[in-house]
């Protein structure tokens, strides 16, 4: 039987699925008290670094090879395959064709080929099915307890059996969902013999083929209030006058969205009341008694002069057209100017004017300490504090990694992430991650769950970033830790965030689509676990 926490949550919607910063959070993975990795999501718990793994990154993982694979996939000696010449570009896919800047024109597929609808599927599966509420989760089996497969938001068609099956802890039965799992009708599924009209929520489809794929509002003034419906003057007025007082004696600390809990003069009418610096998705506008109001993708109602558009940051990674020879690859991660030696044998350094545009790539040649301070220094004897630099590199493939897996290395003390396909790296770019020391797991995790985009609420404020409704490309590999996109600043190279990966969100859009698994067509989230599938691996050092 399951439980009636479960069942709240299943009416909720798995919207608001993903770890432990999310407003009302949905436990994929059971985990410690502290909110770390579970042994399902960690296959190695410990992974050495220093400056001479660096240089020599066969040497970083110890151990024999995985029981799946022969010792000799994890032989550092072995020839690898790289593409060294431009006639390659046409074996390629366009993802991995590089533009005159080094980086992509083209992501990857986020949704998997969907399987023909047959005769024999079209037998299975007779009726249509319409998601009516914000989000409603897919299960491997009819029963609540059953691991959860993804999530489907409203106005997704599907079509379904014929029957409903009952028990389970769904009151309302449940219909299965072609191409795979099982849905609640109660948590918001409409069946009918032809496709329903009615029930529709005005939401608009993630744009997949952009770096945003919602439009974001921020916030501009503190206690703006978010009601369920077009609110009236009186309602608007009083809504206002008690978000002021509460602001008086609370500052920015959050009002409780329980009416039983908030103060007797907010009105029924306010669902929430949100801060400066918050981020909502836009669903569409609306006009009452000449007031214009956003309308938000979880379905509240602002007034429109409250909210400021906000734009995505444009920087983008590196493609790796041939491969381990483009590396390694250094970024600019701080606008210090250049030094040069005062003299030909000299090491006393004096500034220059030149300053290197930051998150741009530069051609390094080798590494120079002089004295207590470390330096990158290029064939004209220019030289850059080695602290302003984020350096790419090589990797060997860590055990538990197949030679055919796509997978990811983030690197802590650079900040940089390099992408491989087996064992060949193909892209490189710069992420910010845990601003203090073990808020970003070291370790080889695995994706465990994939959202186009997913809410973070109720975090420790993070510059503009402290609750946002849609954020984008967000891929959870280690509990509530994330790789994710990050519009809300454009600080990639600097460490910033409280444990996720920040990515731009065109590099996050690429990364999304270049992972495994592929999001069933339609899915707004997937979670690779039926039939022991997996998702693709993270590998975070130090």
């Amino acid at each position: 039987m399951a439980s009636a926490t479960s069942k709240v949550l299943e009416l909720v919607g798995a919207f608001l699925l993903g770890g432990g910063v999310v407003a009302v959070g949905y436990e994929l993975v059971t985990g410690g008290a502290d909110g770390e990795a579970t042994p399902q999501a960690t296959e190695a718990s410990a992974v050495a670094s220093s400056d001479q793994a660096r240089s020599e990154p066969g040497s970083i993982y110890a151990g024999a090879p995985s029981e799946d694979e022969p010792a000799s996939a994890q032989d550092a000696d072995a020839p690898e395959a790289s593409p060294t010449d431009d006639a390659a570009d046409a074996d390629r896919p366009p993802y991995l064709v590089p533009d005159e800047a080094g980086s992509y024109t083209a992501y990857p597929a986020i949704f998997e080929e969907p399987p023909e609808l047959d005769a024999e599927a079209e037998a299975e599966y007779p009726r249509h099915g319409l998601v009516t509420s914000l989000a409603a989760i897919v299960r491997e089996r009819a029963d609540l307890e059953s691991p959860i497969l993804g999530i489907l938001r409203s106005g997704t068609r599907v079509r379904v059996d014929e029957e409903r099956t009952f028990g389970g802890g769904c009151s309302e039965g449940w219909n299965k969902i072609y191409p795979k799992g099982w849905m609640c009708r109660k948590a918001g599924l409409k069946v009918g013999d032809s496709p329903p009209t009615d029930g529709i929520i005005a939401v608009p489809q993630p744009k997949i083929d952009q770096p945003l794929p919602y439009e974001y509002w921020r916030v501009k003034d503190e206690m703006t209030p978010f009601f369920h419906r077009l609110p009236s003057f009186g309602e608007q007025d009083k809504a206002d006058a008690a978000g002021r007082d509460w602001y008086a004696k609370h500052k920015r600390e959050p009002m409780p969205t329980d009416r039983s809990a908030r103060p007797e003069e907010v009105p029924a009418v306010v669902k929430e009341y949100m801060n400066s610096g918050y981020y909502v998705t836009k669903a569409g506008e609306e006009i009452k008694s000449e007031r214009r109001f956003l309308r938000t993708t979880l379905g509240s109602y602002a007034r429109k002069y409250q909210l400021k558009p906000k734009e995505s940051p444009t920087f983008q990674g590196r493609v790796l057209a041939r491969g381990a020879d483009d590396l390694p690859l250094y970024f600019i991660r701080r606008e210090l100017a250049f030094k040069k030696r005062e003299g030909e044998l000299s090491d006393v350094l004096i500034d220059t004017d030149e300053f290197p545009e930051r998150l741009t790539t530069h051609p390094f040649v080798r590494s120079v300490q002089m004295g207590p301070k470390a330096y990158y220094e290029d064939e004209e004897g220019r030289l850059m504090r080695a602290y302003a630099v984020g350096k790419a590199y090589k990797l060997k493939r860590p055990p538990g990694v197949k030679a055919d897996e796509h997978w990811v290395h983030v690197d802590l003390s650079e900040q940089t992430l390099v992408a491989y396909e087996g064992d060949v790296p193909v892209f490189a770019t710069m992420v910010s991650t845990g601003k203090e020391p073990g808020m970003t797991p070291v370790g080889v995790h695995r994706v465990q769950i994939k959202h186009i985009a997913t809410p973070m609420r109720d975090q420790p404020e993070e510059d503009e970033a402290y609750s946002i409704d849609d954020v984008p490309w967000t891929q959870y590999f280690a509990g509530s830790i994330a790789l994710h996109g990050a519009f809300w600043h454009a600080g990639f190279g600097q460490v910033r965030s409280h444990g996720c990966v920040n990515l731009s969100p065109a590099d996050a859009r690429w990364l999304f689509g270049f992972t495994e698994p592929k999001v069933p067509t339609g899915w707004h989230a997937i979670a690779p676990l039926e039939r022991g599938e997996r998702g693709s691996p993270v590998v975070v050092t130090e």
